[in-house]
């Protein structure tokens, strides 16, 4: 996670520095071809997208915040190590389970023949699917007891992800009606996903730790 994390935060502060996250991702996609054959397109990029108080991080100084973009730490690359028994925090069955479907999606694109219009919708799926699983790597990389306004903001950002991703599904089935039985799949998978979530979040409302 960033290195501005502020323990006094709620998760509507959260949530608000989250769609910020979102917006700088989407200047960035949006800004890369034009700097994508210079030398350090990436500082560059970043320094474009800074320029715009919009999507600055709350209470951070650019400089410090470039440099640790581009120059992480070996403290904070040594963070990002998970235990052995990852798979039993929260967020490890929501990104195993992203993954799975992530990857039949795939397989399943790789192997028809596709229209512009609907290879464009099918990217769009991946998408979203990729966004859930970096989703759920923020929650696995965090203690239990590390952030829990961060956890509800994160899993309220993963609801909007999943909405969305379904709703691309029902968009894609309704364009491509013979692909039907693909979408109904992926779409039952999700609403499984979906009621599991809002467990997540009762947990993390209601301060459980079971």
């Amino acid at each position: 996670m960033p290195g501005f994390l502020r323990d006094q935060w709620d998760e509507f502060d959260w949530e608000k520095e989250l769609k910020k996250d979102d917006a700088r991702i989407s200047a960035y996609m949006q800004e890369l071809p034009q700097y994508i054959d210079l030398p350090g397109e990436d500082a560059v990029i970043m320094k474009h997208i800074l320029d715009k108080p919009e999507l600055v991080p709350m209470d951070v100084n650019k400089n410090t915040y470039l440099a640790e973009m581009f120059n992480p730490s070996a403290d904070e690359e040594e963070e990002t190590d998970l235990s052995d028994d990852w798979q039993k925090r929260d967020g490890a069955p929501f990104f195993m389970a992203a993954g799975r479907l992530a990857r039949l999606w795939a397989l399943h694109f790789a192997t028809i023949q596709s229209s512009p219009a609907a290879t464009e919708s099918s990217m769009k799926i991946l998408c979203y699917y990729g966004k859930i699983c970096a989703r759920c790597a923020d929650l696995i990389e965090m203690e239990e007891e590390e952030f829990p306004k961060l956890k509800l903001a994160i899993v309220k950002r993963l609801f909007a992800d999943l909405n969305a991703l379904m709703g691309e599904l029902r968009h894609y089935a309704e364009s491509f009606p013979n692909q039907t039985q693909k979408t109904d799949f992926h779409f039952d998978q999700l609403m499984n996903f979906r009621e599991k979530l809002f467990a997540l979040l009762h947990k993390y409302r209601s301060n459980k730790k079971d």
